[in-house]
């Protein structure tokens, strides 16, 4: 049985209801016919917060191959109705950081030829990875400054889905390894109205103007053409 992922549909979804579908005493967590937890992939990290049954339970981590939640304490029960509560704070700096990556990297490819090849997501901060011979600081700062300029846009983003044909006749959505889309009969992609579009599986908010202000906090060279940047968002109000 797979478990319905409900937060492809809706990132703003804060709390669920579910069913225990199967327990894992040697994973030490529990299975959901549906959750609302992001799973974890894509240099974006798993959710955390709590499972309300006839215990509270606190979940601490996510495995991505069966959505099992990672339970610290005692474990619910096979068919014992749960609600779920995301922690929201987390999620929600998580998710302004993850689409102010989308706008980095499409204002890095789009204005300067600069290929991002990796990121790490963390709670209002990022890690980059760049791949570009002639990177330096001062074009790293170009690109947040121009990066600032789109998101002072507040374009809309949206998310939906589209045919395996139709992703393999865009290669400009092929960011990372194409292998890895093959096992889906349809592909999820984000856009960010009029501006970019990628293939992604995560979470992400409704308009640019909800990031911030992106702060270039770090700049180093990991070879001639391998550099990275360490970014963070200015505080912004909660959702």
């Amino acid at each position: 049985m797979h478990t319905q992922l409900l937060y492809l549909d809706d990132s703003y979804l804060k709390e669920f209801d579910a069913t225990v579908v199967e327990v894992d005493e040697v994973e030490h967590g529990v299975i959901l016919d549906r959750t609302a937890f992001y799973l974890g992939g894509g240099g974006q990290p798993h959710d955390t917060g709590n499972l309300i049954g006839k215990k509270e339970y606190r979940v601490i981590g996510m495995k991505r191959d069966n959505a099992l939640h990672i339970i610290d304490g005692p474990l619910p029960e096979i068919g014992e109705k749960v609600h779920g509560i995301i922690d929201w704070e987390r999620r929600y700096k998580i998710m302004r950081t993850h689409t102010s990556v989308h706008v980095l990297s499409g204002v890095a490819y789009q204005k300067f030829g600069v290929k991002i090849t990796g990121n790490q997501l963390y709670e209002a901060r990022a890690r980059v990875d760049l791949s570009f011979e002639n990177m330096s600081r001062e074009l790293a700062q170009r690109i947040v400054e121009e990066s600032n300029k789109v998101i002072a846009s507040n374009l809309s983003v949206r998310w939906y889905y589209i045919t395996k044909d139709e992703f393999q006749r865009r290669p400009e959505l092929m960011r990372v390894n194409p292998r890895l889309y093959e096992k889906y009969d349809k592909i999820r992609v984000v856009e960010i109205v009029n501006f970019d579009i990628q293939a992604d599986g995560g979470t992400h908010v409704r308009s640019l103007g909800e990031i911030g202000k992106i702060i270039l906090e770090k700049y180093e060279s990991k070879g001639r053409k391998n550099k990275r940047i360490y970014i963070a968002l200015e505080e912004q109000e909660k959702i």
